[in-house]
């Protein structure tokens, strides 16, 4: 099954000499994660920028409980998907003003972590996943991009919230990969935030204030789309 989904990313034939980055990036996945995908969902409309999706199935306790003593107490089940791109990173994003910070990286693939596979998610991640290499910015932990009204027809915050992975081996995930000059893919998670908590962060120190917020209030790995704001 795995070898039928390679040559489908790889775009050629399936004798082709050198692995496709897309390829690559899939199997840095599958080394990291130890699973294979349930389901891609494949970007063959955008021959330009292509950027397929991945959802690998995960329980967030018990796959996540070595890192989070406090989630691996919980004792429950927690099922979900973890949605990452295969893609963005291709396109590579313009240095910012006073340059890369430290650790990050103009190669970028995005996760989600969700409940279900609406389709409403696979499209914003795509979205999301093509809009710094389309507008041209740089796109990095803390960043966020307001909408003009709720990108989810059932949530209703509409400020998407990037974030370095908390979970380890999500943020090495595409590590060891590297693209155009060089570049090391790193990942940021998706997150949406509401307005008050937008306001916040937007002001001095207000990133380190909601990050606390988010401690305080346990905020949850997988995106609950109902979720009081915190603010």
């Amino acid at each position: 099954m795995f070898d039928k989904l390679k040559k489908i990313l790889a775009g050629a034939a399936p004798t082709a000499a050198e692995p496709t980055r897309a390829q690559l990036r899939l199997q840095a996945m599958l080394d990291e994660l130890e699973d294979e995908p349930e389901q891609t969902f494949l970007d063959s409309a955008d021959a330009e920028h292509r950027v397929d999706i991945h959802a690998f199935g995960r329980n967030f306790v018990e796959d996540c409980e070595g890192d989070d003593d406090d989630v691996a107490d919980a004792g429950a089940d927690d099922e979900g998907y973890v949605l990452v791109t295969n893609g963005m990173s291709d396109r590579l994003m313009p240095v910012p003003a006073g340059g890369v910070p430290e650790g990050a990286s103009r190669a970028i693939e995005l996760v989600w972590y969700v409940r279900d596979l609406n389709p409403e998610y696979i499209a914003n991640l795509r979205w999301l996943a093509k809009l710094p290499a389309f507008d041209g910015f740089f796109l990095g932990s803390g960043h966020r991009v307001p909408m003009p009204e709720p990108p989810l027809s059932f949530c209703a915050f509409q400020t998407f919230f990037f974030l370095s992975p908390i979970y380890r081996p999500d943020e090495r995930m595409l590590s060891g990969v590297t693209v155009d000059e060089g570049e090391a893919v790193a990942t940021l998670t998706v997150n949406l935030i509401s307005e008050a908590e937008y306001a916040l962060v937007k002001r001095e120190n207000g990133f380190g204030e909601l990050l606390d917020l988010f401690d305080a209030n346990d905020h949850p790995m997988v995106f609950d789309p109902q979720r009081s704001s915190y603010v």
